[in-house]
C-alpha cells in the first residue's frame, strides 16, 4: 500500500511538472490528434492568438492556418516525419484576423502530432521590411545607374585618398581613356588639368582639392582637361566632398565640355573689342571739340556752358566704359602684357592716393594708409596692380558717404603680401554678394545712390589679380561698410608676352 501511494505521488508530481512546463514555457506547444484536430495547446499559444481553449478544442487546425500554407502542413503531417528536418514557418490566423508566423518543428508521437513552435512574426516583419527596402534600393540604384550612364556630363568618384573609384561612360567619351586606365589611379596624376597658357594646375589649386579641404562644393570654369590624345578639352568643373559623420570619405567631380561656350565668349570678346575700337574715334573727337568749346567759354552763356559741360562729362563716362570694355577684352583674349618689375607697393599706393585726394577732400572723407612692416619690393606689373588699387579705392570713395573713413592696410605672410582696403560706407546686400565679381553687376542699394557706374570694375580687378597669380576676396555688411583683400605671391608674377597694355588710354 505504501509502495502504491508513493508511485501515485510520483506520478502526480510528474504530471504537475509536465503541466507547469507545458503552460509556462516560452515555446508554443500544440497537440493535434490523428484527425488533425486540436487536442491540447499551452497558454503561450492561446495568448498569442487571443483564443480560449474551449473555442478551438476539437476543431480542425487547418481552419486556423493560412490557406497558402495549409497544403505544406498537410503534406508534412501526413508524411513520415524526420525530426531532424521537419521544421517549417507557417501562418496561424489569430482571433482578430492577424497573421502570426510560427517557426515550428513537428514530432509524430503514437496517434498524435506534437508541434513545438516559436513566434517569429516580428522577425518576419523585419525581414519583409528589409526585403522591401532592398527592393526599393535596387530600384533607386537602377535609376541612378541609368542617369549616370546617360547624362551628358562626365562624373568621377574618388575615395578619401583621391583614387578614382567610379567613372561614367561620358568620362570615357570626353577624355578618351578606357575604364581600366582610370580606376584605382590618383585623379590629380592621371587626368591633367591645365590653364589657358597650357601650364598644369598645381594640386593645391585644383577644384577637387579645394572642395575636400573646405568641405564644400567648388565650381570652376577657367581650366581645361588634357585628353589622352593630348588635345585640350575646356571644361566647367563642380567638385563636391562626400561627408559621412563629419568625416570626408570621398568626393565627386562633375565636368562638362564648354568648348562651344568658350568659342561664343571669344566671339563676344572680339565683338566688344571691335565695337569699342570703333567708338574710340568719335568719342575722342567729341572730347577734343567739347574741350575747345569750354576753353572759349567766355563767349558762352551760363546755360550754354552747363550744357556743354554735361556733354563733356557724359562723353568722359562713355570713354571710361569703352576703356573698361577694351581692357576686359584684352585680358580675356590673352593679349594683355604682364611685365613684372621690382615694385614698392607702399609707394605705389601713396601715388594712387595722391591722385585720388581731390575726390576724398571733396567728400570730406578720411583716407589713411598703414604698412605693417618694411616690405621688400615685389616683382609685379606696376601698371596692372596700380589699376587694382585705383579701382578698389575709387569704389571706396564713391560708395562711402561724406565724412566716412577709408583705410588701406598692407601686411605680409611667409609667402604672400596682402593688401586690404576698408571703408565704412554703404556695404553690399548679403543676398547679392555672390554676384560682386560678375560683369555689369551693381548692387541694388548703390544704384539708388550713385547712378554712374558700369559694373565692370570689380570683374576687371579680379581678372588682373588672378592673372598676376594672386587672389581677391571681401567681406561686407549692408549699411556698415566693405573690406576687400587681395594677395600677391612674394615670389612675384609670371611674365606674359602680349600685344597691348591695360593702360592704353584714349587721348
Amino acid at each position: 500500500m505504501n509502495l502504491e501511494s508513493s508511485q501515485k505521488r510520483q506520478l502526480m508530481l510528474n504530471d504537475f511538472i509536465s503541466s507547469f512546463f507545458f503552460d509556462n514555457s516560452e515555446e508554443i506547444f500544440i497537440v493535434l490528434d490523428k484527425e488533425l484536430k486540436f487536442k491540447e495547446v499551452n497558454k503561450k499559444f492561446l495568448n498569442l492568438l487571443s483564443f480560449q481553449f474551449e473555442e478551438i478544442q476539437g476543431r480542425m487546425a487547418m481552419e486556423f492556418i493560412h490557406q497558402e500554407d495549409s497544403p505544406r502542413i498537410q503534406q508534412l503531417i501526413t508524411s513520415p516525419l524526420d525530426d531532424s528536418k521537419a521544421s517549417i514557418v507557417f501562418r496561424f490566423i489569430s482571433k482578430e484576423g492577424k497573421f502570426i508566423f510560427l517557426e515550428s518543428k513537428f514530432h509524430k508521437v503514437s496517434d498524435f502530432t506534437l508541434i513545438i513552435a516559436e513566434d517569429v512574426t516580428k522577425r518576419k516583419e523585419v525581414q519583409e521590411e528589409l526585403r522591401t527596402r532592398n527592393r526599393e534600393l535596387e530600384e533607386e540604384k537602377a535609376k541612378f545607374t541609368e542617369i549616370l550612364e546617360n547624362i551628358g556630363d562626365g562624373i568621377i568618384g574618388i575615395n578619401d585618398q583621391g583614387e578614382i573609384i567610379f567613372v561614367n561612360p561620358q568620362v570615357i567619351i570626353l577624355l578618351g581613356f578606357n575604364e581600366n586606365e582610370l580606376l584605382g589611379k590618383m585623379l590629380v596624376q592621371t587626368i591633367k588639368l591645365i590653364n589657358d597658357r597650357g601650364s598644369e594646375i598645381p594640386i593645391q589649386q585644383r577644384p577637387v582639392h579645394n572642395a575636400l579641404l573646405a568641405k564644400k562644393k567648388v565650381t570652376e570654369n577657367k581650366f581645361s582637361y588634357l585628353k589622352k590624345d593630348g588635345k585640350v578639352l575646356p571644361v566647367s568643373i563642380t567638385a563636391t566632398p562626400i561627408i559621412l559623420h563629419e568625416l570626408i570619405v570621398g568626393g565627386v567631380v562633375v565636368f562638362r565640355d564648354i568648348t562651344r561656350e568658350r568659342e561664343v565668349d571669344r566671339m563676344k570678346t572680339e565683338f566688344i573689342s571691335l565695337a569699342s575700337h570703333q567708338l574710340r574715334t568719335p568719342l575722342s573727337a567729341m572730347k577734343w571739340f567739347t574741350e575747345l568749346v569750354l576753353d572759349d567759354s567766355e563767349n558762352l552763356t551760363e546755360e550754354q556752358r552747363k550744357l556743354i559741360q554735361n556733354v563733356y562729362q557724359s562723353n568722359e563716362r562713355m570713354i571710361e566704359l569703352v576703356n573698361a570694355l577694351l581692357n576686359i577684352s584684352r585680358i580675356e583674349s590673352g593679349r594683355i602684357i604682364i611685365d613684372p618689375k621690382p615694385t614698392d607697393l607702399a609707394l605705389l599706393v601713396k601715388e594712387v592716393i595722391q591722385e585720388l585726394q581731390p575726390r576724398v577732400d571733396e567728400k570730406n572723407q578720411h583716407l589713411g594708409v598703414s604698412v605693417i612692416e618694411v616690405l621688400p619690393k615685389i616683382n609685379i606689373d606696376p601698371k596692372l596692380i596700380r589699376h587694382v588699387y585705383m579701382n578698389l579705392l575709387t569704389n571706396a570713395i564713391k560708395y562711402t558717404q561724406p565724412g566716412g573713413e577709408i583705410v588701406v592696410v598692407i601686411s605680409s605672410t611667409d609667402n604672400e603680401i596682402i593688401s586690404q582696403v576698408y571703408d565704412n560706407g554703404y556695404g553690399i546686400p548679403e543676398k547679392q554678394q555672390k554676384q560682386v565679381f560678375e560683369k555689369f553687376f551693381r548692387a541694388d542699394n548703390i544704384i539708388k545712390i550713385e547712378t554712374d557706374g558700369s559694373g565692370l570694375g570689380l570683374y576687371l580687378t579680379k581678372a588682373i589679380v588672378e592673372s598676376s597669380g594672386g587672389k581677391i576676396w571681401f567681406k561686407s555688411e549692408s549699411g556698415r561698410g566693405t573690406t576687400f583683400w587681395f594677395s600677391l605671391l612674394r615670389s612675384g608674377s609670371i611674365s606674359q608676352k602680349g600685344m597691348v597694355s591695360i593702360d592704353d588710354r584714349m587721348v
